[in-house]
C-alpha cells in the first residue's frame, strides 16, 4: 500500500508540473501565442491594415498585460475549423475569438469564465424567410466547425422543411453566397452576422432576424489542464470585469449594438473574488 501511494503521489508530482509548463514557457519565452479570427467581428478579426481587433482580441491583449511584465504577444491567425486543433498542437496558447463553452467541447478544452453571451440567429435575403417556410424546403449555409447546424437541423426537423446543407470556411463567403442567391439562408451568431453584413454593406440585401434560436456562452478557449494558465487568465478576467474596464473594451468594440438581455449582469456574476 505505501508503494503504490508513492507511485501514485509520484505519477501526481509529474502531472503536476507538465500542466505548469506552458505557463512557465509563456513566462520564459516572454511570447504568449494568441489564436485570432481573421473574420469574425466583432470579436475576432483584422483591420484593414491587417492588425487584429475585437472584444476577444482586446481582453486576450489585457490578459497578456496581467499575466506578467513584459510578457510580448504573438498573433497566430486561426479559421474556426483550425483554431482548436491549434490548441491542441501547440501552435496557440490561447484561442481568442467567437467560441461557445459546452460539455462536448470541454471533453477535449479548457474554457476561461465566460466573457460574452449571444445567440444563434439566421439571415435571409429580404422575404426570404418567409417564403423558405411557405415552400418547405431551401438551401442552408453555416460555418464549418461551428455550433450552428445542430441549431438549424432543429428548426427544420420542427418545421418539416426539406434542407439541403451548404458549409462555409469564413462568414464572409457563406454572406456572400446568401446575397448573390446560392443558399436561401445562413445560419450563425447574431452579433457576428449583423457585424459582417454591415462591413460588407450588404445591409439592403441581407436581413438578420432579432430572435435568438440558442443560447451561446463564450470564453476564451486553452488546452485541456492548462491550470495554471486557466487560473492567470481567468484572474485576469476577473479583474476586467470587477474594475469595469470590460464595458470601455465593449463600447470601443460593439459601438451602439444593442447587447442580449443579461449581457451586462453577467460580468458581475462570473468574475471570481480572490
Amino acid at each position: 500500500m505505501i508503494r503504490f501511494l508513492a507511485l501514485v503521489l509520484a505519477a501526481s508530482t509529474a502531472w503536476g508540473d507538465a500542466r505548469a509548463d506552458v505557463l512557465d514557457a509563456v513566462l520564459e519565452r516572454g511570447i504568449i501565442r494568441l489564436g485570432v479570427r481573421a473574420d469574425a467581428p466583432p470579436f475576432s478579426y483584422k483591420d484593414q491594415a491587417g492588425a487584429p481587433q475585437g472584444l476577444a482580441v482586446a481582453l486576450c491583449n489585457e490578459v497578456a498585460r496581467k499575466i506578467g511584465k513584459g510578457v510580448g504577444i504573438e498573433y497566430v491567425t486561426v479559421t474556426a475549423a483550425e483554431r482548436f486543433p491549434a490548441l491542441a498542437e501547440g501552435r496557440t496558447d490561447l484561442h481568442c475569438g467567437p467560441a461557445s463553452a459546452t460539455l462536448t467541447r470541454r471533453e477535449s478544452l479548457d474554457f476561461s469564465i465566460l466573457y460574452f453571451v449571444d445567440g444563434a440567429a439566421l439571415a435571409t435575403r429580404p422575404g426570404g424567410y418567409e417564403v423558405l417556410f411557405e415552400e418547405r424546403q431551401g438551401t442552408i449555409g453555416y460555418l464549418r466547425a461551428t455550433t450552428a447546424k445542430p441549431v438549424a437541423e432543429d428548426l427544420v426537423a420542427r418545421n418539416k422543411i426539406d434542407a439541403t446543407w451548404q458549409t462555409y470556411t469564413s462568414h464572409i463567403a457563406g454572406l456572400r453566397a446568401l446575397a448573390d442567391g446560392e443558399v436561401d439562408m445562413y445560419v450563425g451568431d447574431q452579433a457576428i452576422l449583423v457585424f459582417q453584413v454591415d462591413a460588407m454593406g450588404l445591409q439592403d440585401e441581407i436581413v438578420v432576424r432579432e430572435d435568438l434560436l440558442s443560447f451561446e456562452p463564450y470564453a476564451l478557449v486553452l488546452r485541456r489542464g492548462e491550470a495554471g494558465l486557466r487560473l492567470a487568465v481567468d484572474r485576469a478576467l476577473s479583474q476586467i470585469y470587477e474594475s469595469g474596464r470590460i464595458y470601455d473594451l465593449i463600447d470601443a468594440s460593439l459601438g451602439d449594438f444593442p447587447l442580449p438581455d443579461g449581457a451586462n449582469a453577467i460580468y458581475q456574476i462570473v468574475a471570481l473574488p480572490e
